[in-house]
């Protein structure tokens, strides 16, 4: 009976795992994604602002303005102005 128990253990942890690393995998592709459109717009363009991230995604002004930030935390862009409609972003 015991063995009965940890069978069926193990599968549901196996299960989860798999459940689990999907939506890390998933998530991971959207970011990177995500990641690569930005990057991809400095391509065309020599200055991006935050409104030419959220038509791109299709966000919020909250949500460009973060992946704005992890892009540059990353060292990836750098962000040219101080505050407000002044700010734009080229790549480095």
């Amino acid at each position: 009976m015991i063995v009965v128990y940890i069978m069926i253990g193990a599968a549901t942890g196996y299960f989860l795992a798999l459940g689990v690393l999907g939506t890390e995998k998933e998530t991971f592709q959207k970011e990177y994604s995500r990641e690569e459109k930005i990057l991809n717009l400095f391509e065309n363009e020599d200055r991006v602002v935050n409104s030419d991230i959220q038509k791109l995604l299709g966000v919020a002004d909250s949500t460009a303005t973060k992946y704005l930030q992890e892009l540059e935390d990353k060292g990836k862009i750098k962000q040219c102005g101080e505050a407000g409609r002044f700010v734009y972003y080229e790549k480095i």
